[in-house]
């Protein structure tokens, strides 16, 4: 059957929206538009596409909303009933948790745990602040279900708060689960709580998740992170299987990739929430000082505390000589202070570009290897649900995985298949095994939903290199985003061995895709830095970068030193006022007024 334009514009639509509503909780109208017309390849009228974006309007398909961009400025938008749904599931099971559990101390128990902790921690040489005392004896006393830690970056609440809690429900009969978004955040997180962290989205996979029994306490780091879909899973999850909740983050820091503002919006909504301002990091009073700034959105001020001691700000006109000021800064430290360095720069092409500039001094200077092995590395793509259904979205050469068994198709769990052919008129792909096997995959029908997809990238290790895995595997014990060193090459075999930072070595085959899923870790983007803490950090802040440089990258930036931050920008004043403009808040589907009442009915029922 042909498909009629008004098909095609449906369909398109239907794209569009989807695709959008995976990252954004509001989207403008002219994006939708635009992303419409593109799936459609111009076969269909822009007139054709606005009259079915009318018709979804009156349906109720789309739910108008004003769109704000970056800088605040207002246009015409749209959300999506089921975003709306899913994130009044959220704050409807946040509520109905209020006042509902036996707390697990009372408000003598609790002070008496906190002093005993702190007494502990002061015999080792830290002394706890007063805001981490009352948010420890705030979970102590708590009958809510879901509970939230507010915590500035810097704050000491893993290692004080949560260790301390954690240890008393232990004490008391319940199971502690670590969990966070990523795999890197949750082993940062279980190992400072004494056990194996999980992502959240493996745990909910996990049976054990789905036992009821009200003798658990799952408590989830880096929460703002979650997006309002991954937040009301856990949150589902959680109250079938009477656990209490304990979410853990800072909405100044980043959002989700994924749409919503689920931990602020959380918040907003009355949930139950502890706070630490009180940061502990910094070693100098001018970087606490900046980092104070920052969170507050006054980069003037930040970096005028940077220079008066927190660090340094560099001007440079263009994007090359700023990379090379960083290549420079970087390069000139000896290697044990470039050890406790961390470079960010907020775009992957700029990581790349600075990674380069780095590399190639190191070599110069010996401290990298001559010999090289080259390889083709596989580097995650990112594709929405929506994307991945649609045959145009991948391309010859990209290698898929599937995360579960297609017995009727011969494909296995995890096996890498390289895509051989698209034909995206009849949504179509050719995939073939490691033995030539060919394999029609028809991504519409089958295996969207459970595929992971990687696009090659050419890249080269010397020994001396650092490097970051980008896929988890447990059989071979990686984890994404743990970092390590290349301690050995043999170009002639394509193998190298790497010393990972947990201490463990591994031996990488690079002709196999199993092995090959790395990155260079000179640099950072700015999500994959926040959690860490340095010594001291390199950052190129472009004020011209509109979707990438505000308020939230410069406090995550600056916060993540102990001594010392070092802004290389193109413009000083024009920083500041781009700061100042861009809160880089993410939007929700539900309104202020919507959130209000759900914030007086939490009220009601408590």
């Amino acid at each position: 059957m042909v498909a009629t334009p008004e098909m095609l514009a449906r369909q398109a639509v239907a794209f569009a929206s989807a695709k959008l509503a995976e990252r954004e909780a509001v989207f403008a109208a002219g994006t939708l538009a635009r992303e419409a017309g593109d799936f459609a390849f111009g076969k269909v009228s822009h007139d054709a596409i606005a009259s079915v974006i009318s018709e979804a309007q009156e349906r109720g398909e789309l739910v108008p909303r004003i769109f704000r961009d970056r800088r605040g400025t207002e246009y015409a938008g749209f959300t999506t009933p089921r975003a709306i749904e899913i994130e009044r599931t959220m704050l409807r099971i946040e509520a109905a948790g209020r006042n509902m559990l036996q707390p697990l101390a009372s408000p003598m128990g609790a002070a008496r745990t906190v002093e005993r902790a702190a007494r502990q921690s002061a015999r080792a040489g830290f002394a706890w602040t007063e805001d981490q005392k009352r948010s420890t004896a705030d979970l102590l006393v708590s009958r809510d279900r879901v509970i939230a830690v507010q915590g500035y970056a810097g704050t000491a609440k893993t290692t004080t708060v949560l260790a301390t809690y954690a240890c008393e429900a232990e004490r008391r009969g319940l199971t502690v689960t670590a969990l966070a978004p990523t795999a890197s955040a949750a082993t940062v997180l279980g190992e400072a709580l004494g056990r194996r962290g999980d992502t959240v989205a493996r745990h909910l996979l996990t049976p054990e998740a789905r036992m009821t029994g009200k003798d658990a306490v799952w408590i989830v780091d880096e929460a703002s992170l979650l997006s309002a879909h991954d937040m009301a899973r856990l949150m589902a999850g959680a109250d079938k299987a009477g656990a209490r909740l304990v979410l853990v983050g800072d909405v100044r820091q980043l959002g989700s990739v994924g749409a919503g503002a689920a931990f602020a919006q959380l918040q907003q909504a009355g949930m139950a929430t502890t706070r630490l301002a009180e940061i502990v990091r910094q070693t100098n009073a001018e970087a606490r000082e900046a980092v104070l700034a920052s969170i507050e959105g006054h980069a003037g001020k930040a970096l005028a505390a940077l220079e008066r001691g927190g660090g340094k700000v560099i001007e440079a006109a263009t994007q090359d000589e700023r990379l090379r000021a960083l290549a420079r800064e970087y390069v000139a430290m000896a290697p044990a202070e470039r050890a406790r360095t961390l470079v960010i720069e907020p775009s992957r092409d700029g990581c790349d570009r600075l990674t380069g500039l780095i590399r190639g001094q190191l070599v110069g200077r010996g401290e990298l290897s001559a010999d090289a092995v080259r390889f083709t590395a596989l580097e995650p793509k990112g594709l929405t649900r929506a994307e991945a259904r649609e045959a145009a979205s991948y391309a010859v050469g990209d290698v898929v995985r599937f995360n579960r068994d297609y017995a009727g198709r011969s494909v296995s769990r995890g096996e890498a298949l390289r895509i051989s052919a698209v034909d995206p008129e009849r949504g179509r792909i050719g995939l073939e095994d490691g033995r030539g096997r060919p394999i029609d995959w028809h991504p519409r029908q089958w295996g969207a939903g459970t595929v992971e997809v990687f696009e090659p990238r050419p890249m080269e290790l010397r020994t001396g290199d650092r490097v970051q895995l980008t896929r988890n595997d447990r059989e071979q014990g990686r984890v994404n985003g743990l970092g390590g060193t290349v301690t050995g090459i043999e170009p002639g075999t394509a193998s190298a061995t790497l010393k990972l930072a947990n201490g463990r070595e591994q031996r990488l085959d690079l002709t196999d895709a199993r092995d090959c899923h790395l990155r260079h870790s000179w640099v950072q983007t700015v999500y994959a830095a926040q959690g860490q803490t340095a010594e001291r950090v390199l950052i190129h802040a472009d004020s011209r970068s509109t979707n990438l440089v505000d308020q939230k990258l410069l406090y995550v930036a600056v916060s993540r030193a102990r001594s010392e931050a070092i802004v290389v920008t193109d413009d000083r004043e024009r920083l500041v006022r781009a700061v100042y403009e861009r809160a880089g808040e993410k939007q929700t589907a539900m309104t202020a007024s919507d959130v209000r009442k759900t914030k007086a009915l939490g009220a009601a029922l408590g």
